[in-house]
Parts: C-alpha cells; structure tokens; sequence
C-alpha cells in the first residue's frame, strides 16, 4: 500500500488536495527522528509542491466601473509554492542585483588585512535535543547568538539560509556585514585551490551557541555573495539534502533564507543602485492604468485546462468559466 493511501486522511484535506495544516498537525505529533521517516515527509512535501495551483483572479479597471460595463477578463497565474518553478524565479529577481557586485575588502598579498565582512557556519548539537524541537528552537537560537554578536562589535547586517543534514539537523549559513568594526586577519588556510582567512575573535563568535561555529573572513564582497548564495540556489538541484531542507522549512514555517533590510541596502549603496517603485502585477509588469483584481479562487491546472508550463493565461473557455465564477 503506498504512503498517499495509508495516511490519506490525515493529510488531505475534504477536496483530496495537499495541504500544510493537515500536515503539520499529522507530521508534529510524533518525533520526526523516531516514528515518521524522512522519506515520507519528503513524499507528501513533493507531491504538494508538485500539486499546481492558480490564483484566479478577474480584471476590473477604472474606466470599466465608471460606465457600468462588465470587464470579464479573468486571470489565472500560477501559485509560488516553496521549492516550484515560480518560487525560484521570485527569489533569483530578489537577489539578482547582488550579481554585478565586486568590491575587494583587502590586499591579499598586503601586511596587514583587515575586513568587514565575516561568513560563518553554525550547527546544531544532535545530544541537545530531536529533530522536531531543533527545527522549532533554531530561528530562536540564532537570534540569540546575533543579538549578542551586535552587543559587542555594534550594527550587523546578515543574509542567512538553512541547510538539513543528513539526520535532519539544521545548520545555518549566514553573511554578515559589520559597520562598526573591522577583524585583522591573523592567518590563512590552504583548502583544495581556495584560501581561507581566519580571524583572532573566533571564541567571541562561540559563545551562546552549543555546538560548531566556522567562521571566515572575506577578502572580496562577491565572494561571500557566492558562498551564501551557494548554499541557498543549490536547493533547486533534485536530491535528498536539498528536498529535505525545503520539506523541514515547510514543515515547521521557516523561512528558506532572511536577508535583512539594511544588508539590501548596504549593498545597493556599495553599488550606486537607485530603484525606481511603481506598481505591478502578479508577473511584475509595470502597471499604468488604475486596476483591481477580484479574487475568485484557487484552483488546480486541470481543472482550469491549463498546461503547468503556464504560468499566467487568460481563461476563455466558456465550460471553465462557468465552473469556477459560479
């Protein structure tokens, strides 16, 4: 019997449609590490991932209301679920501007170096606690180790992201900016064809956090770009790691990644960027005309005829039409 029809009520909702809340009230009940698998919660994560669904929505302009006319184009765009195709896409525009960034932070061949800029790993001890209660506790504890982190060296701009081990232990990627203090470079490390730089201050980044802390200094502000951005794109490749990341962030609402205001617009400072804010819709078009969208509903691609290539259509058929704005 397969998993979908052994646990079908607990995970289904009335319409037989995936849905988080079942699964966090079925999945949370019992000790992830002991009595589900973590294939299974991989298995229910894909398949709702994988279930796409449209935001239906119907366009009225301004001009339509005020002569009483009846505008019946109705949209369909797909839904950004965590981990599918137009998740990837918001998150790539997001960071896209961080591309074109290339600032060297010291001389790597200069007496002294001094930098900034700090790329850390954090992990989570696997005798403290479950699964479960370490995914519920990390968001918590991390806070904790950066507000302490900012009592001592002062402002502190970071871009964390997650990665699940293999036992499902999250450790913690975060690039973090200090504007107020700058770390000498006491040595350099040797790893494959990468040099490493290291810092003095290693033990004041331990204390607060229970397990293991690596942390490197970052000779050019691209390059730790790279290193975070590593950690966080490579989600998008098909295996047990990356699903099981994203399964575990779903599971228990956690954020895939963070990047804090001032971290953006440090950066966009660095860089001279000035951004232009104008109004846009779902696909980010620039909107010119005063628009509202009545929302319809949310509907699954079969039902709408749609191809799940498709990522926005205008419905016209008229059988569909009927069904849904019914």
């Amino acid at each position: 019997m397969s998993f979908r029809d052994r646990i079908r009520e607990g995970l289904y909702d009335s319409k037989d449609r995936p849905r988080l809340f079942y699964a966090r009230n079925y999945f949370k009940q019992y000790g992830l590490d002991e009595d589900i698998s973590f294939k299974e919660l991989q298995e229910f994560y894909l398949e709702w991932r994988n279930y796409d669904e449209y935001l239906v929505m119907q366009k009225q302009t301004e001009r339509a209301r005020m002569e009483g006319e009846m505008d019946r184009e109705t949209i369909a765009t797909k839904c950004s679920k965590r981990g599918n195709d137009v998740y990837w896409w918001r998150v790539d525009k997001r960071l896209k501007f961080m591309d074109s960034l290339n600032s060297r932070l010291f001389d790597p061949h200069g007496n002294i170096k001094k930098t900034n800029v700090l790329f850390a790993t954090l992990t989570q001890d696997i005798n403290r606690c479950s699964v479960r209660e370490a995914c519920e506790i990390v968001g918590s504890d991390f806070n904790n180790w950066i507000r302490n982190l900012r009592k001592k060296y002062g402002r502190i701009s970071c871009f964390r992201c997650w990665e699940a081990s293999k036992k499902g232990y999250l450790h913690i990627y975060v690039l973090m900016v200090f504007h107020e203090y700058e770390f000498k470079i006491s040595f350099s490390q040797l790893k494959g064809y990468r040099r490493i730089y290291r810092i003095d201050e290693k033990e004041e980044f331990e204390k607060g956090w229970r397990s293991f802390v690596d942390v490197q200094a970052i000779g050019e502000l691209k390059e730790g770009i790279r290193y975070i951005t590593k950690y966080l794109t490579k989600t998008k490749n098909e295996s047990k790691i990356q699903d099981l990341t994203l399964a575990l962030c779903w599971l228990f609402r956690k954020r895939s990644y963070a990047v804090s205001g001032d971290f953006l617009e440090s950066l966009k400072t660095s860089i001279k960027q000035t951004k232009k804010f104008v109004q846009t819709d779902l696909q980010g078009v620039e909107m010119h005309l005063k628009i509202e969208y009545l929302f319809i509903g949310i509907f699954h691609a079969k039902r709408l005829a749609i191809d799940c290539n498709e990522w926005r259509k205008v419905i016209t058929d008229k059988k569909v039409l009927r069904e849904i704005l019914r």
